[in-house]
């Protein structure tokens, strides 16, 4: 083979990196996107509300429901 039949090593290099830095743009714009996009909709706000009036002497929020991730690691004494 000729040496101008082989793709040339800095041509293959250069379409892996343009390749990583397209995927690691991709992500990261999709993770700009959804960082901007509203925490709340007015239909997840109505379905907490409906879950409060079906269940009013529920004592734990939404903020409190973590299970025991709260829960200090010391046991009390």
């Amino acid at each position: 083979m000729d040496e101008d039949d082989k793709p040339k090593l800095w041509l293959s290099a250069l379409k892996i990196v343009a390749a990583a830095a397209l995927l690691i743009g991709t992500i990261g714009f999709a993770l700009w996107y959804a960082n901007r996009l509203p925490v709340s909709s007015p239909a997840l706000e109505q379905a907490i509300e409906d879950v409060r009036q079906k269940n009013p002497d529920a004592k734990s929020s939404p903020a409190n429901s973590w299970g025991i991730a709260k829960d200090s690691p010391l046991r009390n004494k």
